[in-house]
C-alpha cells in the first residue's frame, strides 16, 4: 500500500501477511473482516467512540435506499472533472461511515479507466466494520481525522462528508496542487423534519472557507438540492438516527416524528472543492 505510518512513531507501516509493522516493530493485526485498527487507546474520548451499530444501520438503510444519491453522483462529478488528466490516484474519504460515498467514488472513477486506491478512515469500529464487510476492494481502518495514520503529501484527493474539518492535517497528507472535497449541510436542510421535531426551528448553516484559507484555496460550491419524499416510518426513523438531532431533539418532537409514515423533506447541501496552496 504505501501510504500508512504507524500511529505512535510515525515510521512507515510496512504489510506482513495480515499484519502491519514498522521497523521499531509496532505491529497491527488486520481484523477477520480486513479492516486495520489505528486507533491508539489513549486517542480515544470513550470506549466506543463515533457512530454506534443502530446509528451505523439507519445510515445504511437510509442511503442504500437512494435518497442521497443526487449527492453522492455530484461528488464523482467533481472529482472525475478534476482529475480528467490523472490515470491514477490515491483518495481517503474522512469520516467513510459504512462507505455508501466511499464505494461509488471508487466504482465511477474506475469506470472511466482510472486506477484507484481508496481508503476510508473512521473513528467508529462499527461503522468501519460494516464498511469492511461490504465493500472488499477498499481499505477501511479505524483511526482519527485528527491525527491520520498517512504519509506526508501522499494523497490526490481527501472527501470530507459532513465530517469535522482539521485544516493541518488535510494540508500535511494531500500532495501539492492536491483536492479537498467537503460536504455541509444548507439553510434548508431537512428543515421539514426540525420543524416536526422542535418548536423554533434555525436555519443556519456552516461554510467551510473560512476554516480552511490559510492552507487551501476554494475552487468551486456546487449546490445540490431537492425534495425527497420519505415514505415508510422506518425510513423516517433511519433518517432521524444517522443526523445529530437524535441527541439534542425533545421528546415531544421525537414522538411526533415517529407517528409519520411520510414526510416531504428538502435536502439541500453544499459541495465544496478545494485545492491545496503551494
Amino acid at each position: 500500500m504505501g501510504l500508512l505510518v504507524c500511529p505512535i512513531c510515525k515510521e512507515e507501516l510496512l504489510k506482513i501477511e495480515r499484519s502491519f509493522r514498522c521497523k521499531n516493530n509496532h505491529n497491527y493485526d488486520m481484523a477477520k473482516q480486513g479492516y486495520l485498527n489505528l486507533l491508539l487507546s489513549s486517542k480515544k474520548k470513550s470506549k466506543n467512540p463515533g457512530d454506534d451499530r443502530e446509528m451505523v444501520e439507519s445510515r445504511k438503510r437510509f442511503l442504500e435506499a437512494g435518497f442521497y444519491k443526487k449527492i453522492s453522483e455530484k461528488v464523482n462529478s467533481m472529482v472525475a472533472e478534476s482529475a480528467a488528466k490523472e490515470k491514477e490516484l490515491k483518495i481517503l474519504d474522512i469520516g467513510c461511515g459504512e462507505g455508501y460515498y466511499t464505494n461509488r467514488l471508487k466504482s465511477f472513477l474506475e469506470e472511466k479507466n482510472k486506477t484507484v486506491e481508496m481508503l476510508g478512515i473512521d473513528i467508529s469500529k462499527e461503522a468501519v466494520l460494516a464498511a469492511s464487510k461490504s465493500y472488499k476492494e477498499i481499505s477501511w481502518f479505524v483511526a482519527s481525522g485528527g491525527e491520520l495514520p498517512i504519509k506526508d503529501n501522499a494523497l490526490d484527493f481527501v472527501l470530507c462528508m459532513f465530517s469535522r474539518i482539521v485544516p493541518e492535517e488535510y494540508n500535511r497528507v494531500i500532495k501539492d496542487k492536491g483536492y479537498l472535497v467537503v460536504a455541509s449541510t444548507g439553510e434548508k436542510h431537512l428543515l421539514e423534519m426540525k420543524q416536526v421535531l422542535y418548536k423554533d426551528v434555525k436555519t443556519d448553516f456552516y461554510r467551510p472557507e473560512k476554516h480552511l484559507a490559510d492552507f487551501f484555496q476554494l475552487e468551486k460550491t456546487v449546490n445540490v438540492k431537492y425534495t425527497e419524499t420519505i415514505k415508510g416510518n422506518e425510513n423516517i426513523k433511519s433518517l432521524f438516527d444517522m443526523t445529530p438531532y437524535k441527541w439534542r431533539s425533545p421528546k415531544e418532537g421525537v414522538d411526533r416524528l415517529y407517528l409519520l409514515d411520510e414526510l416531504k423533506v428538502t435536502i439541500d447541501v453544499n459541495l465544496d472543492l478545494f485545492r491545496k496552496k503551494v
